[in-house]
């Protein structure tokens, strides 16, 4: 009897030992597997998203830097060839160095297609000058000019503003500030604007949109600079600030002295530097974990080599 109870006893073990998880031990799993899960898409949708706000950044300074690169360039170039190098007479009347806009002989040079008078007009917001940036032999007017939302120039409405370029060969018996530009390049999305007065950075114009909800206006008054930033500043040969507001052109002797480096001016025009504040576009530049639209800033500094003059 012992025996056939033992019996019953190994076989109800056996039995119990082959049995498969309860349900509560499959819950407990399925509520594990699921917390590990989550953990994992979550840092996936992270990582995506980090990378996508790292790219836009990328982009962005890959199209900034090649703007950059080409107005630094042009400038240095800007001035090339002079009027040392073109000997040629007006009326019986040498050209003088360097041309500028002030008297009838100086008027003559600075509009002959064969001499570039270097920087022309130089503001916050705008450049012109004249140079063989090909390196053809011909001389070219080129202009860089910051454009506001509407197309204001100069800007006076909303950013972002976009930077447009023109390139031509300059066109003989007109003036350089009287070229004809033909805008075929733009760097868009640029949001500083600013036109010092005093010293102080200032007056930079509101930036317009939003995303998911927020202006961009609001967000960004927190950090000033990103709009009231000047895009161009210029500074002398002893690396002091030159103010350019108002703006600087070769109509007066004044203005000539600083831009084109006279003998005769104890404050010459040297460097120009290029500053942007890129923002990302509306659409694909948004950062998904932030909900804002990323800004890059870029500079780049052109020393001017042949804005050196004599005999003026």
């Amino acid at each position: 009897m012992s025996k056939i109870d033992t019996g019953v006893q190994q076989s109800g073990r056996s039995a119990a030992s082959q049995a498969g998880f309860s349900l509560l031990e499959m819950i407990f799993v399925v509520a594990i597997l699921t917390i590990v899960m989550a953990a994992v898409f979550s840092g996936v949708n992270t990582a995506i998203q980090r990378s996508q706000a790292e790219q836009v950044k990328v982009d962005l300074v890959q199209e900034g830097r090649e703007f950059i690169d080409e107005f630094e360039r042009d400038l240095h170039q800007a001035g090339y060839p002079n009027c040392h190098m073109i000997q040629a007479n007006v009326s019986g009347t040498n050209y003088t160095c360097p041309a500028d806009l002030v008297t009838t002989a100086d008027t003559n040079e600075a509009e002959s297609s064969s001499v570039a008078v270097g920087i022309a007009y130089l503001s916050n917001t705008k450049v012109i000058f004249e140079g063989d940036v090909d390196g053809n032999g011909t001389v070219d007017s080129v202009q860089y000019a910051l454009v506001d939302s509407a197309g204001n120039d100069p800007p006076t409405g909303t950013c972002p503003c976009y930077i447009k370029r023109s390139q031509i060969a300059k066109l003989n018996a007109i003036s350089p500030l009287s070229q004809t530009p033909q805008w075929t390049q733009e760097l868009q999305n640029v949001v500083n604007s600013g036109s010092p007065t005093s010293g102080a950075y200032g007056n930079g114009l509101s930036i317009a949109g939003s995303s998911f909800g927020q202006t961009n206006t609001a967000y960004y008054a927190a950090v000033t600079s990103f709009k009231d930033y000047p895009v161009f500043q210029a500074y002398d040969q002893n690396g002091n600030i030159i103010a350019l507001n108002p703006a600087l052109d070769i109509t007066t002797s004044a203005n000539a002295n600083i831009l084109n480096c006279a003998p005769s001016s104890t404050t010459c025009l040297k460097t120009i530097r290029i500053s942007i504040n890129l923002l990302g576009d509306a659409t694909t530049g948004v950062d998904m974990q932030t909900n804002v639209r990323p800004v890059i800033t870029l500079m780049g500094d052109a020393r001017l080599v042949n804005n050196v003059g004599n005999n003026y």
